[in-house]
C-alpha cells in the first residue's frame, strides 16, 4: 500500500473513531492508542457538565467561605467533597487564590465511588463552566502512556462522581487561569500501585516544570454516629501526622474513603520537606444539626511553604566576534531552564544593542543577541558600565528603546531626568525590589553637558540619596556597581569600602562587576546608621563572565547567583538564603569544531559520570573540573569533593 492509500485509510479510521466517540454516552477508551487523534477529538468533544452542586449552594459557599489562617502558599491540600461541606471547600480555594498567579495546574486525586474500570480513571474533556475550565490533556496523555499504571478514560465517571467534579467551579472561580487534571482512584489500588503512581506524579511534576496544586479529595468516618466518628478520626489523624502509610492503606470507609489519595498527598509533602497541618475538623452535624444517626467527618489538611521567590543574577554578558558565528539561542540553551525558572533574572549587559556588531574597544551587538537574551529568560539588565557610551548617546538611547520593545527592563542608564529619578522597582508575589546601578566611568567617552542623567556615575552623594529615596518604596534595595580591577581574583580595600558604604546607606544587596573573573561573595553584618540595629546584607564582588570570548583562565568561568526571599503570613519578607551555580563557556566540541555554549559545570560533570555524551574534549572536561574547584575555593573557602557535587551550592559563610 502506498503512502497516499495509507493516508486515506488512516483518515477514514480517524473519522469513524471520532463519530463513535461523539455518539457514545459512556466512553471508555485506551487513550494511549489514540494519541494521533487527540487534538481532533478534543476540539469536537462535548463539555463535561457540573452536576454535583447547585448555583445556590455554590454562591452561598463563596459568599461564606470558612476562614483559615495559613502561613505561606499551599503546595497541597486535603479537602472534603460533600456539598454539605461546601464552605470548607470554598475556604480552602479562597486561601489558594492569594497565589493564583503561581499555580499552573490543579491535580485532583479523588475516590472512584463506582470502584470499577481501572486503578486510575481520567478524562481529557473540558468543563462547561463560565468560559470553560480546561483539562490538562498533556497530563492525561502522559499518564495513559505510563506502563506501570492501570488507566482508563471514562468521561461519565469523572462527570458524575462528585468526588472530583464538585471542585471544578471553585477552581474556575478562584484559580481561573489554571488547568485541571481530575484523577479517580479505585479503592482496590494496592500499596505498590499507590507508590508507583506517586513516583510517576513526582517525576511528571519535575519534568513538566509546572507549579502544581495537589488536591486530595477525601471524606472521613462514614456511616457512624458523631461519637464513633470522633474516635475513628483520632486514629486517622495520628496515622496522618506520623506518616504511617501501611496503616492508612489498611483503613476502610469508617476511617476515610481514599487511602491512596491520602498516601500520595503525604508522600508528596515528605518529598517537599513539608509537614501536614490539620487546620479544620468537623462533621455533618455542624451543618445539618445534631441527632443524625449517621454522619460524615470532614478535615482540611494543608502542606504549605513560606512565600519563597528566587532572583538569579549572572555575570557579564559580552559579545565578541567568535560568538557571532554561532546561534545565540544555542549558546544559552543549557542554562535557559535555570534562568527561566527564576522569578526575576538579572544580568549585566556589557555591550550596546545598536543593531549591528562591533568588537572591542567600542562594543555593539545586533538585535538577535537581545532576542536571545529575552528567550533565555532575562527580565532586567544593568546597563551602567564602562561600555555604555561605546556607540555614543544615540547608541545608549537605541539600546534602551530596543530592550523596552522586547520586554526587558533596564536600570543604570536613562532617556530623561524623570526616568532616572523614577528608579526601577519590581514586585514579585507581593515582595518589592528596587534596582540601582552605577559605573566608575565610560572609557573616556564623554557625557554631553547637561545630560548627566544618561548614566549613573559612582558618586557617594548620589548613591546615598538614591538609596534613601527608594528605601521607603521597596522591601529590598539592590545595587549593582560597575567597579573593581580587571582580572584580579582578590578584592582591594577601596572596593570593599564602596560596597559597605552602599549597605550602610540602606541597601540590602550589592552585586558588583567589571573584573571578568569570579571574586569572593557572602553575607555581611551591617549596623544601621539610623537605628543602630544590626542586620544582614550580602555582597558579591564579581560573578565573572557569563558569556564572552575571553579564554585566558579564569575568564572562561562564572556563576549564576541565586538569592532567595521569603514571607510568612503577614510578617515582613526576609532575605532567606543565597546560592550559586558555577558555569563555564565551552568553545569547541569534541571534534574541535566551534560550539560556543554556556554549561552548568556540576550538572555537566555529573552527566559525564553517568556515561552521557556531552560532546567535550578531555582537556575541556579537565578545565571544567579545575574551574569548579577554583570557584568553590573563592566563594566557599574550600574545595568540594566530586562525590558531593550538585548543581546549586548554598553560601553560608560571612565575608568581609
Amino acid at each position: 500500500m502506498g503512502k497516499k492509500a495509507r493516508k486515506t485509510v488512516k483518515s477514514i479510521a480517524a473519522a469513524v473513531l471520532l463519530l463513535v466517540l461523539l455518539m457514545a454516552n459512556h466512553t471508555t477508551v485506551n487513550y494511549g492508542s489514540q494519541r494521533e487523534y487527540k487534538e481532533a477529538i478534543a476540539a469536537s468533544e462535548p463539555l463535561l457538565a457540573i452536576r454535583n452542586i447547585t448555583h445556590e449552594a455554590f454562591n452561598h459557599s463563596i459568599a461564606n467561605p470558612r476562614s483559615y489562617e495559613i502561613d505561606g502558599f499551599i503546595m497541597a491540600g486535603v479537602i472534603p467533597h460533600h456539598v454539605t461541606a461546601a464552605t470548607m471547600i470554598s475556604g480552602f480555594f479562597s486561601q489558594a487564590a492569594a497565589f493564583a498567579d503561581y499555580y499552573d495546574t490543579v491535580i485532583i486525586l479523588a475516590p472512584n465511588h463506582e470502584g470499577d474500570l481501572a486503578d486510575v480513571v481520567l478524562s481529557y474533556r473540558d468543563w462547561d463552566v463560565g468560559r470553560g475550565a480546561f483539562a490538562h490533556r498533556g497530563f492525561v496523555d502522559d499518564i495513559m502512556s505510563a506502563p506501570a499504571i492501570n488507566t482508563a478514560i471514562s468521561h461519565s465517571h469523572i462527570e458524575i462522581d462528585h468526588s472530583a467534579s464538585i471542585f471544578i467551579p471553585y477552581i474556575y472561580h478562584y484559580l481561573p487561569d489554571t488547568k485541571v487534571a481530575p484523577v479517580l482512584l479505585n479503592r482496590s489500588l494496592c500499596f505498590e500501585g499507590t507508590t508507583n503512581l506517586f513516583r510517576w506524579l513526582v517525576d511528571w511534576i519535575n519534568a513538566s516544570g509546572e507549579n502544581v496544586l495537589l488536591v486530595a479529595s477525601i471524606d472521613f468516618s462514614h456511616f457512624l454516629t458523631a461519637t464513633e466518628a470522633m474516635e475513628r478520626d483520632r486514629v486517622t489523624a495520628e496515622a496522618i501526622l506520623n506518616h504511617d502509610y501501611r496503616l492508612i492503606h489498611s483503613l476502610n470507609d469508617h476511617y476515610l474513603d481514599s487511602p491512596a489519595a491520602m498516601i500520595i498527598f503525604l508522600k508528596h509533602l515528605e518529598e517537599l520537606g513539608i509537614a501536614p497541618q490539620i487546620i479544620d475538623h468537623t462533621d455533618a452535624t455542624e451543618f445539618l444539626g445534631p441527632g443524625l444517626d449517621e454522619t460524615t467527618s470532614y478535615k482540611v489538611i494543608v502542606g504549605t511553604r513560606p512565600t519563597r521567590i528566587r532572583l538569579t543574577f549572572t555575570g557579564d554578558l559580552m559579545l565578541h566576534e567568535p560568538q557571532t558565528r554561532v546561534d545565540f539561542n544555542h549558546t544559552f540553551s543549557k542554562v535557559r531552564p535555570h534562568l527561566q525558572s527564576a522569578d526575576l533574572t538579572i544580568g549585566n549587559l556589557e555591550t550596546v544593542l545598536n543593531g549591528t556588531f562591533s568588537d572591542f574597544p567600542l562594543f555593539s551587538a545586533p538585535d538577535e543577541f537581545g532576542y536571545a537574551l529575552k528567550h533565555a529568560g532575562f527580565d532586567l539588565l544593568s546597563t551602567a558600565n564602562n561600555h555604555s557610551l561605546d556607540q555614543g548617546v544615540d547608541g545608549l538611547l537605541r539600546n534602551l528603546d530596543f530592550l523596552e520593545s522586547i520586554g526587558i527592563g533596564t536600570f543604570g542608564t536613562y532617556r530623561s531626568r524623570e526616568e532616572r529619578d523614577s528608579i526601577t522597582i519590581r514586585k514579585v508575589s507581593g515582595i518589592s525590589f528596587a534596582f540601582l546601578a552605577y559605573t566608575f566611568g565610560t572609557n573616556n567617552q564623554p557625557i554631553p553637558p547637561g545630560r548627566d542623567y544618561l548614566i549613573n556615575l559612582m558618586r557617594k552623594d548620589l548613591i546615598r540619596s538614591d538609596i534613601a529615596r527608594v528605601r521607603q518604596l521597596a522591601d529590598f534595595v539592590i545595587v549593582m556597581p560597575h567597579m573593581g580591577n580587571e582580572y584580579e581574583l582578590f578584592v582591594r580595600q577601596e572596593f570593599k569600602d564602596w560596597a559597605m558604604m552602599m549597605l550602610e546607606a540602606g541597601a540590602d544587596i550589592v552585586v558588583a562587576g567589571h573584573p571578568h573573573v569570579v571574586q569572593p561573595m557572602g553575607f555581611v553584618h551591617i549596623i544601621d546608621s539610623e537605628t543602630n540595629n544590626s542586620r544582614r546584607g550580602f555582597i558579591a564582588y564579581c560573578l565573572g563572565n557569563f558569556v564572552s570570548s575571553q579564554r585566558i583562565l579564569p575568564q572562561d568561568a562564572g556563576v549564576m547567583l541565586n538569592l532567595y526571599f521569603e514571607r510568612i503570613g503577614a510578617n515582613p519578607p526576609t532575605f532567606a538564603a543565597a546560592s550559586y551555580v558555577p558555569t563555564w563557556v565551552k568553545f569547541t566540541d569534541a571534534s574541535g569544531r566551534e560550539d560556543i555554549i554556556i554549561l552548568p559545570i556540576a550538572k555537566t560533570l555529573k552527566a559525564i559520570e553517568h556515561g552521557e555524551n556531552v560532546n567535550l574534549r578531555q582537556a575541556d572536561i579537565g578545565r571544567m573540573m579545575d574551574a569548579h574547584r577554583e570557584i568553590a575555593e573563592i566563594i566557599l573557602g574550600h574545595d568540594i569533593p566530586f562525590a558531593d557535587m550538585r548543581e546549586e551550592y548554598f553560601i553560608s559563610r560571612y565575608s568581609h
